[in-house]
C-alpha cells in the first residue's frame, strides 16, 4: 500500500471515529463528492490533530485518531505515546501505561525512551501501581537528558517509594576465592605446635572455587502514623558454593547454606533527631542441604544523630536456636553493636564499627565469644571512573573449651585481620544500578592449626544508588 494510500484509509478511519464522537456526519464514501478533499490529510497532519485534541481536553477524540494512526503503522511509537497520553486523560490509567510501554519499546531515540518511560510511571502511579511505577521511574533516571533531569527523577522515585507500602531489596555477588571452605594453609593440624594429632584431610585444606551470594528481603507496611511505621518481611540469604576442582570427600553443596526468615519491624522516631527500631523474627537456616538449625530472636537497636555529618548507631539482639542435627546442641546467640559514621566536608566519609557475639551452648565446640572491631573510609572523589572505599578490621574469636578428640588445654583462640577495597562504577549506571568490584583479604592465626587461614577473594556485584 502506497503511502498516499495509507494516509487515504487512516483519515477515514480517523473521521469516522471523530464523527462517531462528535456526533457529525460520517466521512463522505471514495464515489462520492468530496472525497478526493477529505483523504488529503497527511500522517503528519493526523498526529498533529491528535496532539492539539489533547491539548484542549478532548481525549475521546485524540484516542479515536491514534486508533487510526496506529492501524496505518502500529510501530508507530508517537502514535502509541499519544494514545497513553489519551488514556491517562480518560482515567484508563492501567490500559494507558500498556499503551505508554508499547511507546517505550518502539521507540527511536533516548529522548522518546526518556518520554515514554515518564510517561508510563506517572500513569502506573495514578493508578496505584507504585512499584510498577518504581521501575518505570528507573528507566527514566537511565535515560534523562540532563543531569539535572536525572536528578529530579531520583527524587520522585524515593519519593514514591517512600510512598509505597510494598518494598523490595536484591543484593547478589559472584566471588572467586582461594578458600572457599575456610580451610587450613598447612596440611598439619598442630595443637600448640604439638604435632599429636597428625594430617588434615583434603577436605579440611583450603579449596579454591567460587561463591554466589544472594540477599532477598521483601517488607511490607501495614500500619503507620506520626512518627511509626509497623513491617512485616521475608528475607532469604543463600551462599551457593562450587569448587574449581573436585575434592576427595566433599563439595561445593556440602558446605552451601540458606537462611529464610520472617519478622515484624517496628520503628519509632518520636523527634528528628533519630529513631528506634524493634525486630521480631524467626525461621530456618539449612547446611549442606540438611536442616541445620530452627531460630527465633527479637532485636533494638538505635540511630541517633549527634550534628549534622556525625551519626550514632547501637543496638543489641538475642536469637535462640534449635538444633536439628545434634541433640543438646541448642544454643543462644547475644550481639551487641555499636557504629559511628561521619561525613568529612568534601572529602569523604569514615567509619567505625564494634561488635560483640557470644554463643551460648552444651553442644561440644559450640560455646565461644567474638570481638570484632573495623574501620572505613570512602574517598570524597572518583579514582578514574570509581569511587573507592577501605575498610580494615581485627577480630578475636574464643572457645573456653574445645575438643579435638581430647580437650584443648585453653581452649581455642584465633586472631584475624582483614581488609577490603571496594571500587563502584558509577558511570556504568544501568536503570539506577551500578556494578562493584571489592578485593578482599584475610588471615587467620590460632593456637590449633587448623584454623590457620589466609583468603583471598574478589567479589564482583550490583547494588542500587537510590
Amino acid at each position: 500500500m502506497s503511502a498516499r494510500h495509507r494516509a487515504a484509509r487512516v483519515l477515514a478511519l480517523c473521521l469516522a471515529g471523530l464523527g462517531c464522537l462528535t456526533g457529525a456526519a460520517p466521512a463522505p464514501a471514495a464515489d462520492e463528492p468530496g472525497a478526493s478533499e477529505a483523504v488529503r490529510l497527511s500522517l503528519p497532519q493526523a498526529r498533529a490533530l491528535a496532539q492539539m485534541a489533547l491539548q484542549k481536553g478532548q481525549p475521546k477524540t485524540a484516542y479515536a485518531l491514534t486508533e487510526g494512526l496506529l492501524k496505518a503503522d502500529p510501530e508507530s511509537g508517537h502514535a502509541h505515546f499519544l494514545q497513553a497520553s489519551a488514556l491517562g486523560q480518560l482515567k484508563q490509567y492501567r490500559t494507558g501505561r500498556k499503551a505508554a510501554a508499547r511507546a517505550f519499546r518502539t521507540a527511536r531515540t533516548d529522548v522518546q525512551r526518556f518520554e515514554a518511560a515518564k510517561l508510563a510511571a506517572e500513569l502506573s502511579f495514578a493508578g496505584e501501581q507504585p512499584t510498577v511505577s518504581q521501575f518505570w521511574l528507573r528507566r527514566t533516571v537511565h535515560y534523562a537528558p540532563t543531569e539535572e533531569m536525572r536528578a529530579k527523577y531520583v527524587n520522585a522515585f524515593r519519593n514514591v517509594r517512600h510512598a509505597n507500602p510494598l518494598s523490595f531489596d536484591l543484593r547478589f555477588s559472584i566471588n572467586p576465592s582461594d578458600n572457599v571452605n575456610n580451610g587450613s594453609n598447612s596440611p598439619y593440624n598442630l595443637i600448640e605446635g604439638s604435632p599429636l594429632i597428625g594430617t588434615l584431610s583434603p577436605s579440611a585444606r583450603a579449596i579454591s572455587g567460587v561463591v554466589a551470594k544472594t540477599d532477598m528481603l521483601a517488607a511490607y507496611r501495614f500500619r503507620e502514623g506520626e512518627g511509626y511505621e509497623t513491617h512485616i518481611s521475608g528475607r532469604l540469604l543463600s551462599r551457593e558454593v562450587r569448587f574449581n576442582n573436585p575434592a576427595p570427600g566433599i563439595s561445593g553443596s556440602d558446605i552451601s547454606s540458606l537462611r529464610a526468615q520472617v519478622g515484624l519491624r517496628h520503628l519509632w522516631a518520636p523527634n528528628e533527631s533519630g529513631y528506634w527500631r524493634f525486630d521480631v523474627f524467626g525461621g530456618r537456616a539449612w547446611y549442606g542441604r540438611s536442616p541445620y538449625y530452627d531460630f527465633a530472636g527479637i532485636g533494638v537497636r538505635r540511630v541517633q544523630n549527634l550534628g549534622e555529618d556525625l551519626r550514632l548507631s547501637f543496638g543489641t539482639e538475642v536469637e535462640a536456636q534449635i538444633d536439628k542435627t545434634v541433640p543438646k546442641a541448642d544454643a543462644t546467640a547475644y550481639s551487641a553493636f555499636a557504629g559511628l559514621s561521619y561525613a568529612l566536608d568534601g572529602a569523604g566519609e569514615f567509619g567505625a564499627h564494634l561488635q560483640f557475639r557470644e554463643i551460648d551452648s552444651d553442644g561440644t565446640n559450640r560455646a565461644s565469644q567474638q570481638w570484632t572491631a573495623m574501620i572505613s573510609y570512602t574517598l570524597g572523589r572518583e579514582i578514574g571512573p570509581a569511587e573507592i572505599s577501605v575498610s580494615v578490621g581485627h577480630s578475636t574469636l574464643d572457645y573456653d573449651q574445645y575438643w579435638v578428640i581430647l580437650p584443648v588445654p585453653g581452649g581455642r583462640i584465633d586472631e584475624s585481620w582483614f581488609g577490603g577495597v571496594t571500587a563502584t562504577f558509577t558511570g556504568y549506571s544501568y536503570m539506577g544500578f551500578v556494578p562493584e568490584v571489592t578485593l578482599n583479604a584475610e588471615k587467620s592465626r590460632s593456637n590449633i592449626s587448623r584454623f590457620n587461614v589466609d583468603q583471598t577473594s574478589i567479589s564482583f556485584g550490583i547494588r542500587s544508588e537510590f
